[in-house]
């Protein structure tokens, strides 16, 4: 395997010389291990998992609510009645095209709101126009089909009920996750994942968008919503 003017083997020999190896191996064999690493997640009940997942949401900067399936429309209406963060002004909404979120009263709750001025459904039919209105719009709402106690990460996949835009381009992303679908780590979610048909994406998101490459000063707000609300349904 050619790299530029090196061969893998150049960069692989100072490594097995570090290691006190003889040459560098033709193959890897698996270290047969002798012990397996405790998690902070090991012995936790659901209860005790959902409690964590909310604790390391907060840490990073997430609003969270908790909430009954009955007040599901309630819980996240009461988020966007504020308006506009920072500056309560009148605002628009996005919305995955999700049958709980209908079952729930959300588009109509949302459309009862005075400052709520416009509430889109995604459409793929409509093409460019959903993406506009993603743009446009100050929150985008999505149903989760998961969660990360570790990490408080949501899962959130994309498809034709629900684009990358609704959670990516407002300001503001709202996440639903029902309570019973959250996992302790990533490796658990990876494996519920494991033979099925995949979407185009599946995004892990934890919290505001944000870097710190430059100078380690961090800024919000890069690549996707400054704010985020989890709203979770026991």
């Amino acid at each position: 395997m050619a790299l530029g003017n090196k061969t893998l083997d150049d960069l692989l020999a100072p490594i097995s010389k570090q290691l006190e190896h003889d040459g560098v191996a033709e193959r890897v064999e698996k270290p047969a291990w002798e012990f397996t690493p405790s998690r902070v997640t090991d012995g936790k009940t659901k209860a005790q998992l959902v409690s964590m997942f909310v604790e390391e949401a907060e840490k990073i900067r997430v609003q969270v609510k908790r909430c009954k399936a009955g007040e599901l429309a309630e819980a996240v209406a009461s988020i966007v009645a504020a308006g506009a963060p920072e500056t309560g002004d009148a605002c628009s909404v996005v919305c995955a095209d999700d049958e709980r979120f209908a079952a729930a009263g959300l588009y109509d709750a949302l459309r009862a709101e005075s400052l709520v001025t416009d509430v889109a459904v995604w459409n793929p039919e409509k093409g460019e126009a959903s993406v506009d209105a993603a743009l446009a719009a100050t929150y985008g709402i999505t149903y989760a089909t998961g969660g990360i106690a570790e990490t408080g990460t949501v899962v959130q996949p994309c498809g034709p009920k629900c684009g990358r835009a609704v959670s990516l381009l407002p300001l503001v992303h709202i996440a639903v996750v029902d309570a019973e679908t959250i996992e302790p780590t990533m490796l658990e979610v990876m494996k519920g994942l494991e033979g099925e048909s995949l979407p185009s994406q599946v995004c892990f998101i934890s919290g505001p968008s944000a870097t710190a490459d430059i100078e380690l000063v961090r800024v919000e707000g890069v690549h996707g919503p400054m704010y985020v609300h989890y709203v979770v349904v026991e």
